[in-house]
């Protein structure tokens, strides 16, 4: 363990729930992979953030946010330094501001997952998040990640987010953030010392029936293409412009190929799978074979798209 004593109790003062010392990250993660964190806290509130960010940056201790885990590989010997995990009270979802023309702002913490999120808001007839049904993630995490499907990204209906660094609290609007494929490029440069702690969308009032429908038609669609029963991190690399990393993965001879407990998918060949003991080692070995196969019978070079503690 990297923290020392001092450390240690200094960010027992400053988080109100119990700090989890030496914490598994395999029960953090969807890969359930991964050895201990130094140290995990669930933060309650803004000025929690800011004291934890701040002591880190004062003691040069790393520290990373992590949402559901849904797209994370965390390393076999652990992470040296803070997880962050926000607690209960970033979980909020309330209706705001009508816009006019059928628009409605709906407010919702960064913890909120997208699961509940889809379905609070075909009970509230609001529609423009059915493309997220069955993603496993937080909404925070999805605007991080421009998380997308079905030809959709959550960028294209964001308003704006709440964020909070070691020195403040600020809220950027939507012209305010550049997002590329699977990236908010701001959360990688200018604000990647930040935490996403609120996120506005703007969405369209509908019929609660037609939105439940299209919600039930793309979680079949996503349950009869991609593997279940298995911890995964839903897609592992990142579509090259015009065509799927699934099928380059396919063509390759790839499907199915396995390093230990690693495993690509039968069913879908851009899901990596852990079959019950795979480590990180195992996984990236993995990846590295399947990006040289593609690269030799494709010429193109996939990119991850889960991210690396």
């Amino acid at each position: 363990m990297s923290l020392n004593s001092s450390l240690k109790a200094a960010l027992t003062r400053v988080v109100s729930s119990p700090v989890l010392w030496d914490a598994p990250l395999m029960a953090w993660t969807t890969f359930r992979i991964g050895g201990p964190a130094d140290a995990l806290v669930t933060l309650l509130d803004g000025k929690e953030i800011q004291e934890v960010i701040g002591l880190c940056e004062d003691e040069k201790v790393v520290w990373k946010l992590i949402g559901r885990g849904s797209n994370i590989v965390a390393p076999d010997h652990g992470f040296n330094g803070v997880i962050i995990v926000l607690g209960d009270s970033f979980k909020y979802i309330v209706r705001g501001n009508y816009l006019g023309d059928g628009a409605v702002i709906v407010r919702c913490g960064a913890a909120a997952s997208l699961a509940r999120l889809t379905d609070w808001c075909a009970e509230k007839n609001l529609a423009g998040l059915e493309f997220a049904t069955g993603i496993p993630g937080s909404i925070g995490g999805a605007v991080v990640m421009n998380a997308g499907a079905w030809g959709t990204e959550i960028s294209e209906i964001l308003y704006s987010v709440e964020l909070v660094d070691s020195q403040r609290a600020a809220t950027l609007v939507r012209k305010d953030l550049s997002f590329t494929y699977r990236c908010c490029e701001n959360f990688s440069g200018s604000h990647r010392n930040s935490v996403i702690t609120g996120v506005q969308l703007v969405l369209k009032q509908s019929k609660s029936a037609e939105i439940r429908d299209e919600m039930k038609k793309l979680r079949q669609e996503r349950l009869s293409k991609q593997p279940s029963g298995m911890p995964t991190a839903g897609s592992f690399f990142k579509n090259p412009p015009g065509v799927s990393a699934g099928q380059l993965i396919e063509a390759s001879g790839m499907k199915g190929f396995s390093v230990g407990d690693a495993k690509v998918s039968e069913k879908h060949a851009n899901f990596f799978v852990n079959r019950g003991k795979a480590t990180a080692a195992d996984l990236i070995e993995l990846m590295r074979v399947v990006q040289e196969q593609v690269k030799k019978t494709s010429g193109v070079i996939l990119e991850p798209e889960v991210q690396f503690l």
